[in-house]
Parts: C-alpha cells; sequence; structure tokens
C-alpha cells in the first residue's frame, strides 16, 4: 500500500547575530537570536495557530534553530526533537570567516553548484551530493514517527535551497527562504515534492 506523504514545514531560524556580521557558521559559530529573530520566532508561533501541527518540532542543532525552535514549541506544547542531518550546509575552511575572500569562495561554490556541478565541494567542507544525501537521510527520519499534522522542522535556508532541484526536481527559486518563514514539502521516506516557497522579503 502506498504511503500518504506528510506535510513538512522547512523554516529558516529567526535573526541571529552572525546573520549580522555575515559570519559564515556550520559549527565555528553558533550566535543566538537577535531582539528581531527573537520576534520572529514568535511570528512564526502565532502563524502557526490554524495549523494542525504534528507532537514533534524538528530542529537543526545549531543554537539559531533550537532557539527558534523552543519559542515554538512553548507556544503549542510541542517536544524538540534534534536532527543532526538539519545543520547548515559544511563549508569547510571558510567556517567561521566573515570575510570577502570567504563569501567569494562560497559564492562561486554555490554558482557551481546551481550549474549541475553536484560534485564540487566547499574546501574541507561538503559536496552537493553530501548535502542532498544528509538532508534526504533527515526527513525520512522527520516522517517515520506515527502521529498526524504537519512536520514542523526549524533549520536553515541556504542547505534547502541548494538541495532543492536534486532533493525534489523543483527549479531554484531564485532567492534565498525569508528568516523565520518556511517552505512546503510533501515527503514519503521514498521521495519529496515542493508545495510552496514562500515570497521573498
Amino acid at each position: 500500500m502506498r504511503r500518504t506523504a506528510s506535510l513538512v514545514l522547512w523554516t529558516r531560524h529567526g535573526e541571529n547575530h552572525a546573520n549580522l556580521t555575515r559570519s559564515l557558521s556550520h559549527r565555528v559559530v553558533d550566535r543566538e537570536l537577535t531582539e528581531r529573530g527573537l520576534a520572529q520566532a514568535k511570528a512564526l508561533a502565532d502563524s502557526l495557530a490554524d495549523t494542525a501541527l504534528h507532537p514533534h518540532v524538528f530542529t537543526s542543532p545549531l543554537r539559531r534553530a533550537r532557539e527558534t525552535t523552543a519559542i515554538v514549541a512553548e507556544q503549542w506544547g510541542l517536544r524538540p526533537v534534534v536532527i543532526e542531518e538539519f545543520r547548515e550546509t559544511d563549508v569547510g575552511e571558510l567556517d567561521g570567516r566573515s570575510d570577502p575572500t570567504a563569501w567569494e569562495t562560497y559564492d562561486r561554490v554555490f554558482s557551481d553548484w546551481r550549474s549541475g556541478a553536484a560534485e564540487a565541494r566547499f574546501p574541507g567542507g561538503e559536496s552537493l551530493a553530501e548535502v542532498v544525501t544528509r538532508l534526504r537521510r533527515g526527513l525520512a527520519r522527520v516522517v517515520e514517527p506515527d502521529g498526524t499534522g504537519a512536520r514542523l522542522v526549524i533549520a536553515h535556508g541556504a542547505n534547502l535551497r541548494c538541495a532543492l532541484p536534486d532533493l525534489t526536481g523543483a527549479i531554484d527559486p531564485g532567492h534565498d527562504l525569508p528568516l523565520g518563514r518556511y517552505a512546503t514539502l510533501a515527503a514519503t521516506a521514498d521521495g519529496i515534492r515542493l508545495i510552496e516557497w514562500p515570497e521573498a522579503t
């Protein structure tokens, strides 16, 4: 029997201080939410008032995602579950840097990925093929638990956007996932489909 797809709300965390300093953050930098980020997290929680949610909320292990998750979880009585596979893209030797050279390298790798070079990688970091594999593995974990309701994921925008064409077959949406907003996916353990990507803010 074919399994019904689970609705997945893939949410980008609220603004954190690494966003303000433009610090690349996979493991080295793990900054807290700003006041604006806290407000975005509260607005996210409020926006879910009419959404039937699964009792678990799935989060990246990074602080900005966990703090966003805590605000939503408290408001709606959800149980946070950390999914290591939802960590932001591993930028390798660029991790923790904010200098122009690091960002030039970052932009070049992402450009290569958008051109179809899935084996291109960050120096000492991930290739697109590896990002897609781990996100697919993480999403399979999200749809496994019993229970009804949309699966709320609070993680990052860059990793989902870069993986979107290979993960879902959808074209690059042309802009990043806005802070505190979510893309809507339909997922089973066997496949993922993009339903909606929010407009740029």
